[in-house]
């Protein structure tokens, strides 16, 4: 039976990704976690499927521009992966709600400031190892520059589309989006 290209290299990153998979936990508070987006410059952002049912209570004083951002609000750990994929080296940060439950994953591109993605990971309290989450497939993805601002006592998170990421940044989004959404490359562009 034929077996197209895109199943072999998927099967083959599967293989790849189990046998050099890297993960450290972090606890952050919301409050943190958005102080800290905004230095990350671009990232690819991809809110996942599972998330679960609205917490109960929100974060005082928090908000986010757009209902697609929503996610971050319930972010409480954050989860480090690094794997050497047969393309290269891949890092990103999946948020993982109370329970637990991954929210969002936030992928490391060539065009991410590589310095907030550090202060990121070292923000929060370090955890120990938490039992593994599923990787779940992302109901978007796409490349995301967060600002904060203040709104009448609030801080408020916006995320506003990268108009423009290097070749390399475009070409390893457009790869990530596909394996993880099955999204066109057309929509990163």
């Amino acid at each position: 039976m034929f077996t197209p290209w895109w199943r072999q290299r998927q099967a083959c990153c599967r293989q790849a990704a189990d046998s050099g998979l890297s993960r450290r936990w972090r606890r952050i508070a919301p409050a943190s976690f958005l102080v800290a987006l905004p230095s990350l410059d671009s990232v690819l952002y991809m809110p996942l499927t599972a998330c679960g049912p609205e917490p109960p209570a929100l974060p005082r004083g928090l908000l986010v521009e757009t209902p697609p951002l929503a996610v971050l609000l319930r972010v409480r750990w954050l989860m480090a992966v690094s794997v050497i994929a047969p393309d290269g080296p891949r890092e990103w940060v999946d948020g993982l709600d109370r329970a637990g439950r991954p929210c969002l994953r936030l992928h490391l591109l060539p065009d991410t400031d590589y310095l907030g993605w550090d202060r990121l990971l070292a923000g929060g309290a370090p955890a120990p190892a938490m039992p593994d989450t599923p990787h779940l497939p992302a109901l978007d993805a796409y490349p995301l520059r967060f600002r904060r601002r203040r709104l009448a006592g609030l801080d408020v998170l916006c995320g506003e589309a990268v108009g423009a990421l290097s070749p390399l940044g475009r070409q390893l989004a457009g790869q990530i989006a596909r394996a993880h959404t099955g999204q066109r490359e057309r929509q990163l562009r």
